[in-house]
């Protein structure tokens, strides 16, 4: 088992859910089975483009495999399949190889129409006794599929003589065909290389080059030293653990010791295994004074929590928080916006900010607040910024909890919020409320408000700027004790598309 931080808490996963393996002889693509014939052994070496469509532009350097500087030696895939991960849409495949010479051939066109030509014949001779066991007692059924078989066979062998005299001047170039290849391809009149019918023109995206093992690979690959290694691995941007060994993969394993491990092992004699980079290794964390409001408000008795990220410098991720990456995996992060002095936690499309400092339970009675703020130009419609009050020592989407939504109008027009409990049909009956949020839209530099929520028994009130928005007598069971306060925005497309916060306080009444 390893670990995992779920809603600020480490969580248990098993391995297999994050799997990356190390091969010894593993072939590096999809088998091309009807062409593996007479010790032959053809395959597809996919790759796939998915990785510049799941990873930003800005970031691409970061985690490339094809343009990080410790994989300059090796060959690089990003891979179509994985036979560790059936829910993976691509894996990233590093194989090390003697010398860095791939022990494969490139398939060339002349290459695969002889084979092709073969695996005709033999499909055809292979059809025919089938036919004739299979009706051995019926010789009009032998008659019947024998001639239909024959038809096909002479379709077959006219459209390889087309791909022959179409594709005479490309013999010797590579071939790269679909993944869809089939023999049943030339009965039905097909361009192996184009997907389309031999008569037609144009061509087809997702074609792959061929390989084929090098002459006496086989039979190698029976000694006890491996003629190549295999190390796979599957991540995406948009989850954390995955990236981060993704991340851990790329910038701590010795990819060259284990390549002299098995190719140049006298570079290695009597050293043992040691990652790039220590695991032990701890990022500093710089601390800043905090302020005069955070120095009072911890002398305060009636102080149960106060954040002004004062104490963090700006850029450096808030302390005594967990934050969940954004799909860009990006963390949230300090800043001082132009024209305050004041520090502000920047949320941009980070789901789950937790304050690990948090005393639980809240008080019986209490007031929330926190200061929030858009910049100019902020998407109208965009998703919403989430304050989410649970019951629960933990977040649970359908628990016992409290959701306030805001987002900000355009133009100077009042911005849209909702408050949503979940106690039961005596409680808000659990439906959505619905109301303006003054003051808060997308015109300005800088559009900011304060928020205000006053628990007092059952009674829920609510403010922004110190002027009422809604008053709910009957909220929130009087007992009702709450255990968990996160911040939430799920998702942000444009840069305009975030959210600051600070000052966020919670007062015992």
């Amino acid at each position: 088992w390893t670990l995992h931080m779920k809603n600020g808490k480490p969580a248990p996963i098993q391995e297999t859910e994050i799997p990356w393996g190390i091969t010894a002889n593993e072939v590096p693509g999809t088998a091309m089975e009807n062409l593996c014939t007479n010790g032959d052994f053809y395959f597809f070496m996919e790759e796939t483009d998915h990785f510049k469509n799941m990873v930003p532009e800005n970031l691409v350097a970061k985690y490339d495999i094809k343009s990080l500087p410790q994989f300059a030696g090796f060959h690089t895939t990003h891979s179509n399949a994985s036979r560790y991960d059936r829910n993976a849409n691509f894996v990233e495949a590093v194989l090390l190889c003697k010398d860095n010479k791939l022990p494969f051939i490139q398939v060339t066109v002349g290459d695969l129409l002889n084979k092709a030509d073969k695996l005709i014949h033999t499909e055809h001779e292979n059809k025919l006794k089938d036919i004739r066991e299979k009706n051995k007692d019926n010789q009009k059924s032998i008659d019947y599929f024998t001639g239909y078989e024959n038809e096909n066979y002479q379709k077959a062998l006219k459209t390889l003589a087309k791909h022959n005299e179409k594709y005479k001047s490309n013999l010797q170039e590579p071939a790269y065909i679909h993944s869809l290849f089939s023999s049943i391809d030339f009965t039905n009149g097909m361009d192996i290389f184009t997907r389309r019918y031999i008569a037609e023109a144009g061509s087809v995206e997702g074609k792959f080059p061929v390989y084929k093992f090098a002459p006496g690979i086989v039979e190698q690959s029976k000694q006890d030293k491996p003629l190549w290694i295999r190390v796979t691995w599957y991540w995406t941007m948009t989850e954390e653990r995955i990236r981060h060994m993704h991340e851990s993969i790329i910038n701590n394993f010795n990819f060259q010791y284990l390549y002299d491990f098995f190719y140049a092992p006298e570079k290695v004699k009597g050293q043992p295994y040691k990652p790039l980079r220590s695991p032990y290794t701890k990022e500093v964390v710089v601390v800043t004074e905090k302020s005069n409001a955070a120095k009072k408000a911890a002398q305060d008795n009636s102080s149960h929590f106060f954040e002004d990220f004062s104490s963090n410098p700006a850029g450096q991720k808030p302390a005594e928080w967990y934050s969940e990456t954004s799909q860009q995996g990006s963390y949230s992060k300090v800043v001082t916006l132009p024209g305050t002095s004041e520090k502000w936690l920047e949320v941009k499309g980070h789901y789950g900010l937790i304050p690990n400092h948090l005393k639980k339970p809240l008080p019986q009675n209490f007031e929330l607040s926190f200061d929030i703020a858009v910049p100019k130009g902020f998407t109208w419609g965009a998703k919403a910024f989430e304050v989410y009050l649970g019951t629960e020592g933990r977040f649970i989407e359908n628990g016992r909890r409290l959701l306030l939504r805001l987002k900000p109008g355009f133009d100077g027009r009042a911005g849209e919020t909702s408050l949503q409990g979940n106690f039961g049909s005596d409680y808000f009956a659990g439906a959505k409320t619905y109301y303006d949020a003054p003051g808060f839209s997308n015109n300005g530099d800088i559009n900011h408000i304060k928020v205000m929520l006053k628990k007092q028994g059952e009674s829920l009130a609510y403010f922004i700027d110190g002027k009422p928005v809604a008053a709910v007598a009957k909220a929130i069971p009087a007992n009702a004790q709450f255990n968990w306060l996160q911040f939430n925005h799920s998702r942000s497309d444009a840069p305009a598309e975030k959210y600051f916060i600070t000052n966020i306080k919670i007062t015992k009444l």
